[in-house]
């Protein structure tokens, strides 16, 4: 069990803890093999739970867990989800209306077996719509950080306390790479370097990682993700990639992908 201290920096991030806390309390009888806290409350806690002065915490405004199949075809998180006060949108998306009129919003994940671009419509599950995500199958699997939080947040007189499971280094890293193979999203490259950052410092505290074992890093979405680092390498040498925030070195990028991934072969 790893223990952090986390002070919201805006209004926007309190409505993300928020529904992180209510995640965690909905989530309570559901065992921590079958979910993970995915997106950018994932890269937040890495970087509280192995502080890292290169890494850029990024602020999010809602919650998002991976879930497995199961626990998406029950109705258990569903309905205790709905107990504190959320009502769905579209199947895995949750909202609920604070006191000050602010929504504040959990989605719901599943796994997606393959890379790309995930499928356009959701996938139904027991009369409900899941968005999939390439990783998070990866990520259910293998052993997740146990993170107890406190949260202060603005203005309030009482922290949020609770305890979540979230992937640890290298799961997340093949959550985000693949994640930016699906969307090129600006987002996920500032995430993907913090996580390489700490790699960099913290590698060999981390709980597993692969990459250290060629026949483990030539197979399965740990191959997936460095075909795509690596792609990301190729990219920065042709200047395709710029700097942005979170990530003001693409040469470091690609350094740190060199260093610490494999190259796939061609």
């Amino acid at each position: 069990m790893t223990a952090i201290n986390v002070i919201s920096m805006s209004n926007a991030a309190d409505l993300g803890y928020r529904a992180l806390a209510d995640v965690a309390a909905a989530s309570e009888g559901i065992p921590v093999t079958d979910y993970r806290i995915v997106g950018g409350h994932m890269v937040q806690m890495l970087i509280h739970a192995y502080p890292t002065p290169g890494a850029t915490e990024r602020s999010t405004a809602d919650a998002d867990a991976g879930i497995r199949e199961a626990v998406a075809a029950g109705q258990n998180l569903h309905n205790q989800l709905l107990e504190r006060g959320y009502e769905t949108t579209n199947g895995n998306h949750y909202i609920r209306t604070n006191e000050d009129g602010a929504l504040i919003e959990v989605d719901l994940l599943i796994p997606h077996h393959g890379i790309g671009r995930p499928m356009r419509r959701p996938t139904e599950v027991n009369g409900r719509g899941f968005d999939a995500i390439p990783g998070l199958g990866f990520a259910l699997n293998a052993t997740p950080l146990l993170v107890d939080v406190k949260v202060l947040l603005r203005g309030d007189k009482e922290d949020l306390v609770f305890t979540v499971p979230v992937p640890d280094v290298e799961a997340a890293l093949i959550l985000k790479s693949l994640a930016w193979k699906s969307r090129t999203a600006d987002k996920d490259l500032a995430d993907i370097s913090s996580l390489l950052e700490i790699v960099q410092l913290h590698k060999d505290s981390l709980t597993n990682w692969g990459y250290s074992d060629e026949r483990l890093a030539a197979k399965g979405q740990r191959l997936d993700a460095a075909r795509v680092l690596h792609q990301l390498v190729d990219l920065s040498g042709r200047g395709r990639i710029k700097p942005l925030n979170g990530l003001s070195s693409p040469a470091r990028l690609a350094a740190l992908i060199r260093e610490h991934i494999p190259a796939p072969p061609k």
